[in-house]
């Protein structure tokens, strides 16, 4: 049988908080985003670079400043996704906001990319 859930009320709405007091969210949830965020990060820079490579057989095409900007921009949120991560196991107190963090750097990542592809990527 599980422990009932804590509630509160307020005389309007009925409150039922998150976390109860001495309760942190388990280390399995922290890992799964920030490697999925480190993942997507390695994926784009090694595409990035492939594209970079391709585009050079013949003659260096146009544009090659945004995917590099792409690139750099990827290492700097691999780097964050690993310090959330390491930010989370080591004080347990944080994981519930390195894990809403750590699955906001995904979107971040494509929002990235679309925004290149807005401004003149190719």
């Amino acid at each position: 049988m599980s422990k009932p859930r804590r509630q509160e009320h307020t005389g309007l709405v009925k409150v039922t908080p998150q976390d109860q007091p001495g309760v942190t969210w388990r280390s399995w949830t922290l890992w799964l985003p920030c490697v999925l965020a480190f993942l997507w990060s390695v994926l784009v820079i090694v595409a990035a670079n492939f594209i970079e490579l391709t585009s050079c057989w013949s003659t260096c095409g146009r544009g090659m400043g945004g995917i590099n900007a792409v690139a750099r921009w990827h290492w700097v949120l691999a780097a964050v996704s690993v310090l959330v991560l390491v930010a989370g196991l080591r004080f347990p107190s944080w994981r519930r906001t390195a894990v809403i963090t750590a699955w906001m750097i995904i979107p971040v990542e494509l929002g990235g990319i679309l925004i290149w592809r807005l401004v003149g990527g190719s």
